[in-house]
């Protein structure tokens, strides 16, 4: 369990109760009616901090100190969790925060501990507020049970996917929990919620029911012992509002704002990408990968179908042993693939091979199918990393994706596309959040199938030309010369003429030699 460090809880208080309590006016009645709700209160620290903020208020307005405490701790603030002992030191934290004005028991009161699923009233809170549990449906320590899923899928629709996070599902609690007039709701999120594919429909539930006032988004380490990076949503029910307010990382410094229509697609992306000062730019566009090309992304059977079947074997026939290219062996026009160690299962491999005769008869398939002209795509890389690999010579590791199309010719023009600025540009907005690092892309072969084509056949064409060049330079300064070529020519390509802020910024996230 991780709890939310305190100038964390204070800023997050900031977006979001500061501006009920401003909209009481000079108010004690309306200001002792708020209702504030941590729908997984654990110890206390939004509970507390809310309490204060709102006795603060009430004495600000001329209540007594003692009777503001007592309305503040006593009537205001609700919570629910399922850890009892977490509870017991929540209410003995609200008493001593009230100095004495509420009993532990009194506070007690406020406090149930149960599932909030079941427990929480819907549209009763002006507030709800907290960090919910992260528990992702791959661990199995972490997966909900089948019935479980089940109901949770009955009350919440189809925004319940089978992997999405808990913490998802307690931001549509939140939603139904708040008032329907002006209730906020600020709960945080991994960062992941931005643009992951099972959050999709939580995403599009939440905005169907509330606008978006601002997003907070933290790339450093919020939580000393987790990794996992962080972001919160400050939503309103009944409200739309003109502009999202973006703030960045723990110090929650501005980064400017988006307009709610960026939202409308399938992700949030375009919020982190803003912050990032990802550029923005309106492509010409003609068609899709999807029109000219197929994709496909292999997954855990063929990971663990590999398990002991890969050699490290430098001279060896490529129909049997093929070479295995991992993500890391990848850049833009070119392996590293036997001048690079790599790692698969947790060993590192100089050259590593598979075993093809060894293999499962389903895998057997599997590797008659790859081993043929295709263009692979790493993921969880900065920019697109596309490798045309058209004598069919090597076998993919997961993650990297493997796209064919009717001709090298084709593969050719399609590698010039994934690898160029605007694509990756685009795939920054559309994806940006989704992998383990906040400046990675991770995009599915679905999501590669998306990405557009570009108007300009010409410029397109003697783009691919110079990638090829790329492929085949002779050093690192040559391909590089090369890619730039590439990346400015399909500028052209999508309408963008000579467009060196993008080129440059492209530049810039390209991997080092």
């Amino acid at each position: 369990m991780y709890y939310t460090p305190l100038d964390v809880v204070d800023r997050l208080l900031d977006l979001s109760l500061d501006p009920v309590l401003d909209e009481c006016g000079g108010s004690v009645e309306r200001v002792r009616a708020l209702r504030v709700l941590d729908p997984a209160a654990g110890s206390g620290n939004f509970l507390v901090a809310a309490g204060d903020r709102i006795r603060r208020r009430l004495e600000d307005l001329g209540l007594p100190a003692g009777e503001a405490a007592a309305a503040a701790f006593g009537e205001c603030l609700a919570g629910v969790d399922l850890d009892r002992a977490a509870l017991d030191r929540c209410a003995e934290r609200l008493t001593g925060a009230s100095l004495g004005a509420v009993t532990q028991e009194e506070a007690g009161r406020r406090l149930l501990c149960a599932d909030a699923f079941d427990a929480v009233a819907p549209e009763a809170f002006h507030l709800v507020v907290g960090n919910p549990p992260f528990l992702s449906q791959l661990a199995t320590g972490t997966a909900r049970a089948g019935e479980y899923s089940a109901q949770l899928r009955r009350r919440f629709g189809p925004a319940v996917a089978g992997l999405t996070d808990t913490a998802v599902l307690f931001l549509l609690l939140a939603v139904d929990a708040a008032r329907p007039a002006g209730g906020v709701v600020c709960l945080i999120q991994p960062l992941s919620f931005l643009s992951t594919r099972d959050a999709a429909g939580a995403r599009a539930a939440v905005l169907g029911r509330a606008g978006l006032r601002a997003a907070w988004m933290s790339e450093d380490r919020v939580f000393d012992d987790a990794s996992v990076r962080v972001c919160a949503p400050v939503l309103v029910r009944g409200e739309a509002p003109p502009a999202v307010r973006l703030l960045r990382n723990r110090s929650f410094a501005a980064a400017g704002s988006v307009a709610p229509s960026d939202l409308g697609g399938a992700t949030w992306a375009a919020l982190l990408a803003a912050a990032k000062g990802v550029p923005d730019r309106a492509l010409r566009t003609q068609g899709r990968v999807g029109d000219v090309a197929s994709a496909t992304a292999d997954f855990r059977d063929q990971y663990y179908g590999l398990r002991g079947r890969v050699v490290d074997r430098e001279d060896a026939d490529d129909a049997d042993f093929p070479p295995l290219l991992t993500s890391g062996l990848l850049d833009p026009a070119h392996v590293w693939w036997g001048r690079r160690s790599t790692r698969f299962d947790k060993v590192a491999y100089r050259f590593p091979r598979v075993d093809v005769g060894s293999l499962e008869p389903p895998l057997r398939e599997w590797a008659r199918r790859r081993l043929v002209p295709k263009l692979l795509l790493a993921t969880q890389t900065k920019v697109l990393e596309a490798f045309v690999d058209g004598g069919g010579r090597f076998l993919p590791s997961v993650p990297v994706v493997t796209v064919t199309a009717g001709d090298e010719a084709e593969l050719w023009r399609l590698g010039a596309l994934l690898s160029s600025p605007p694509v990756t540009m685009l795939a920054a907005r559309r994806h940006l959040g989704a992998a383990l690092s906040s400046e990675a892309l991770k995009l599915r072969a679905a999501d590669v199938l998306e990405l557009p084509l570009p108007a300009r056949a010409e410029a397109w064409q003697e783009a691919a030309g110079h990638f090829e060049q790329a492929s085949a330079a002779p050093d690192a300064a040559a391909r590089r010369q090369a890619l730039l070529s590439a990346g400015r020519l399909m500028c052209a390509a999508f309408g963008l003429g000579d467009d060196a802020e993008l080129v440059g910024w492209w530049q810039r996230r390209l991997p080092s030699p």
